[in-house]
């Protein structure tokens, strides 16, 4: 797959998600709904946010960064769009639930820190031989 329609697909894709994310807001009653209903409007915020922090962190990266490879570059934009949407969205169910306190926000942004600086020390250059 070129780089042109992954791009164009996930474009797609996050306007598909964020038309589902309003009509859930304009159509479902928060007081009456039931697990199902907060797990849709939790998960289609998910691949909305998502899916834009992608996009621009791609275009702000594509930019900046002219002479990395495009595989590198995805691949770095889709952990950060994970990471930083992990981390807006498991802040809203916290204060969805009552439970966004400064020790769990702390201790959440925290754990998402480790698991970035895991990636990061798992991508060692390989020493490259000369055959």
């Amino acid at each position: 797959m070129n780089y042109r329609l992954f791009l164009t697909l996930i474009i797609l894709g996050t306007i598909i998600s964020w038309v589902t994310w309003v009509a859930v807001l304009f159509y479902f009653d928060p007081t009456q709904i039931s697990f199902i209903g907060f797990s849709l409007f939790y998960l289609s915020f998910f691949m909305a946010f998502g899916g834009t922090v992608f996009v621009i962190g791609d275009l702000v990266k594509a930019k900046l960064l002219k002479k990395q490879m495009p595989y590198h570059r995805l691949k770095t934009s889709i952990r950060h769009a994970i990471l930083l949407t992990l981390l807006v969205v498991g802040w809203t169910v916290l204060k969805g639930y009552g439970l966004l306190y400064w020790w769990n926000l702390i201790l959440y942004m925290m754990a998402l820190t480790v698991l970035e600086f895991f990636f990061i020390s798992s991508q060692k250059q390989r020493p490259h031989s000369n055959l």
